[in-house]
């Protein structure tokens, strides 16, 4: 019996799609080649492409070693897409299971396929395929928290194309076709064609745009972050906290005592172990909802809302005390580094961020001033400029 020409029709859209899909990733990764799950998304539509052409070739004749060959490569490549999918997720290509993937989808198929159990090797192939796209949607879910909507349609998207594979395998069983001489042709393997052909368009133009998003999001956070430290700069800072505060709220800034000295006598590269270390200490005693920044050279702010004068003196006590027992070591030696540390805190009604910035500086400079090594506090509205020293 002939294939319909809608079938070979929607053949024929399946692998220009694969193809015209491959080609964008492929020029994608040429852009970023840091992306390589882009390139992974390429090499599996690339098989899917090849696999639809010889399965093509195969509904011709019927040859049993053109069929295992169409169906390993279009295994293959639907495990390559799921790998892709893990990378974007994780960054790591995940090759063991790539490897098992393929080799529990592709041997039940070929067995039969080349022992003459064709129909039993097309219900293998749709089975292996709804297996492989059931679990690249579950990966998906499973960093749906990245753009839970992009990645939600895109789980729902290879569910229900493996919700077509399956149906033609259940077909296959209930009408007992474990020996076939023509392809399977009926309205469930046109909707699976047709469902197929709808996926790939939708899940490659969502795989685009999730990646460019998430270009995007790193373009920002580069541009926001500072490249030693890994916290906030100066920009990012202002950029995050409002100029009207509510109280209770607290700010500190920070200042590495005798930076130059240690740029001096130890070299660059010590110092900018020091500032890393402290960047690293700073980070680990702020909250979700503080603001830790490197303002520039060896000054750095913390904000604190929702939190009193007396609350912030004691992270910077704490944050002072540990940085002073840190040792570090270069080739002129061994050294010790403290740093001076000026908060200000508004305890009630509300105050601005740049006054409160001011005042902690201040308070700063008060600490310098006085012996370097402490923390000197202000309250922002009092009478006195400058507090307590911690």
């Amino acid at each position: 019996m002939a294939v319909p020409l809608d079938y070979n029709s929607l053949l024929v859209a399946i692998g220009f799609s694969s193809a015209g899909l491959a080609l964008t990733f492929f020029t994608s990764w040429l852009v970023a080649k840091t992306e390589r799950f882009l390139m992974t998304w390429s090499v599996g539509l690339m098989l899917i492409m090849v696999a639809t052409l010889i399965y093509a070739a195969f509904l011709q004749d019927f040859v049993p070693i053109l069929g295992a060959t169409a169906f390993s490569l279009l295994l293959m490549g639907l495990v390559v897409v799921m790998a892709a999918g893990r990378q974007f997720r994780t960054g790591v290509l995940p090759v063991r299971a790539m490897a098992v993937s393929a080799a529990l989808s592709i041997a039940p198929m070929a067995v039969p396929m080349l022992t003459g159990y064709i129909g039993i090797a097309f219900i293998a192939l749709n089975l292996g395929a709804t297996a492989i796209l059931f679990a690249t949607a579950w990966d998906y879910w499973l960093g749906r928290a990245e753009a839970r909507t992009p990645i939600l349609l895109l789980a729902v998207l290879y569910a229900l194309t493996g919700v077509s594979f399956a149906a033609c395998a259940v077909v296959l069983i209930a009408e007992r076709q474990w020996i076939i001489h023509e392809a399977p042709v009926n309205w469930v393997e046109n909707l699976n064609l047709a469902v197929s052909l709808a996926s790939t368009a939708g899940i490659g133009a969502l795989s685009l745009a999730l990646n460019q998003s998430r270009l995007a999001r790193g373009h920002k956070l580069d541009a926001e972050t500072d490249a030693l430290t890994g916290l906030f700069n100066r920009r990012a800072l202002f950029g995050k906290v409002p100029g009207d505060l509510a109280a209770p709220i607290a700010a500190i800034v920070f200042d590495v005592d005798q930076f130059k000295r240690v740029n001096d006598v130890h070299g660059h590269q010590a110092g900018d172990e020091v500032l890393r270390v402290f960047g690293d200490l700073l980070a680990a005693n702020t909250r979700r909802s503080d603001v830790a920044a490197r303002l520039g050279g060896e000054e750095f702010a913390l904000i604190l809302p929702a939190t009193s004068l007396d609350e912030a003196l004691l992270i910077a006590e704490r944050i002072r005390m540990r940085f002073a027992r840190h040792g570090f070591t270069s080739e002129a030696g061994a050294l010790t580094c403290t740093v001076s540390a000026g908060v200000a805190g508004c305890d009630t009604g509300r105050t601005g961020r740049d006054e409160m910035l001011r005042a902690a500086d201040a308070a700063l400079y008060s600490a310098k001033q006085s012996g370097r090594n402490r923390v000197v506090s202000t309250v922002i509205g009092a009478d006195q400029d400058v507090g307590r020293v911690a």
